[in-house]
């Protein structure tokens, strides 16, 4: 390892990246979603030109491990989420059950790529997402699915919570993506964060013009406001400690670049009907932020890359 990692933490200067960030973050584009043209296109990881092996050869910092495990796990815990879906009256939904099936293939293929980085790098894979599937359900839990259930079966119009909350998600991983490129001073890495980015744009892209189009209805509307605020939380909430959550959120969204990102995450989604009020994504990440350095949680943070490699 080249590269020394800086630290920061309480009462150090809180210095991110040394690149001049942006003034503001580039609009994310919304563009149609062709589900005919999405299956046909399904497939792996597009990993042409990488060998994940080469990934041993740079820097990679604690803090990075700590980021990736906790991103490998959200990627294989998709699958917790189809199952929760599926069981409410989204499954008579073609279009749903369709892209369902695409998306939990190809977000497999990310967690994979992610374990395979660690294991290149010298060090393990978390296996949290394995042993979720052996653990009982916790009632919280079983309370939420059987709400969803309950929900979904009394209207169809509760699958537009989902469609919303799918959008609200698939958004901030567009983000997390692009910030661990932008932030890493291992090129494989930054490669396949990339690659991955183009897929979770398409993936948001079903979910927003699904949830424009379901949030027509007044009912969706109200359904989808409660339940968002009542129970939403940053992505991988319910599968890791609140620590270690708000930690990936300081990483990667910690200064002004990263708060840039979160501010147009929820400024995309209050474009939907009946979401003007959503600023959720910002409020939750920044205060995860303000616990991490409060606590004192050192962030490792190597030089970026500097080479451009094309993705």
């Amino acid at each position: 390892m080249k590269t020394a990692p800086r630290e920061v933490g309480r009462r150090q200067v809180h210095r991110m990246s040394t690149r001049t960030p942006s003034t503001s973050a580039p609009r994310e584009e919304v563009q149609p979603f062709n589900l005919d043209k999405f299956i046909a296109a399904s497939k792996p990881l597009d990993l042409t030109g990488i060998d994940l092996n080469d990934a041993g050869k740079y820097p990679i910092s604690p803090s990075e491990v700590a980021v990736l495990r906790y991103m490998q796990d959200t990627e294989f815990y998709t699958v917790h989420y189809m199952k929760a879906l599926m069981e409410t009256s989204a499954l008579a939904d073609n279009e749903a059950r369709a892209f369902m099936v695409c998306w939990g293939y190809e977000e497999c293929y990310h967690g994979r790529a992610l374990a395979k980085i660690l294991e290149a790098t010298g060090h393990a894979a978390s296996r949290r997402s394995i042993e979720e599937f052996a653990r009982p359900r916790k009632m919280t839990e079983v309370i939420q699915d059987a709400g969803g259930r309950a929900l979904s079966m009394i209207s169809s119009d509760f699958i537009a919570t989902h469609m919303t909350w799918g959008a609200i998600n698939e958004l901030t991983a567009v983000h997390a993506y692009t910030r661990l490129a932008e932030l890493s001073a291992n090129p494989i890495l930054a490669q396949v964060a990339r690659r991955i980015v183009k897929d979770e744009r398409r993936h948001f892209a079903f979910y927003y013009q699904q949830a424009r189009r379901r949030l027509a209805s007044p009912l969706a509307r109200r359904m989808a406001t409660f339940s968002i605020r009542a129970l939403w939380e940053p992505v991988g909430g319910s599968m890791a400690p609140r620590e270690e959550r708000d930690f990936v959120g300081a990483y990667l969204f910690g200064d002004d670049e990263g708060r840039a990102r979160l501010k147009e995450t929820d400024e995309t989604i209050a474009k939907l009907p009946g979401m003007s009020w959503f600023s959720m994504v910002s409020e939750a990440t920044n205060a995860g932020t303000a616990r991490t350095l409060a606590a004192g949680t050192p962030i490792h943070r190597p030089e970026p890359y500097r080479e451009q490699v094309a993705a």
